[in-house]
């Protein structure tokens, strides 16, 4: 599979897992402002088994920058339906304790 048909199946499967989800139950637990990475923690902590299955699309170094990357997309996309308004780019540490960029966003 080529990495532009990795992308589009991923990008399917997060939406298709997301849209099962009240995401706005995730998003109610957060901080008044939050970064992608408080969001990932919550939705992993509370949906674990989803989480493993977005992750096991790529089964291969990076499937976590890959998964980030598709999780942000869909926040963004979807920041009316969810009630929320991104507000800045801020680094912070990710789960390896590498410092990386990542949205912030805001409840309306």
């Amino acid at each position: 599979m080529n990495k532009k048909s990795n992308e589009i199946l991923m990008h399917t499967i997060v939406s298709d897992k997301f849209e099962k989800i009240d995401l706005n139950i995730i998003i109610s637990k957060l901080e008044n402002e939050f970064s992608l990475i408080d969001f990932i923690q919550e939705f992993a902590q509370e949906y674990e088994e989803e989480y493993i299955e977005m992750l096991f699309v790529y089964r291969v170094k990076g499937a976590f920058i890959e998964v980030r990357s598709q999780i942000s997309s869909y926040l963004s996309t979807s920041e009316d339906l969810l009630n929320i308004e991104r507000i800045a780019k801020t680094d912070t540490q990710n789960i390896f304790g590498k410092t990386v960029e990542v949205p912030y966003w805001k409840k309306k």
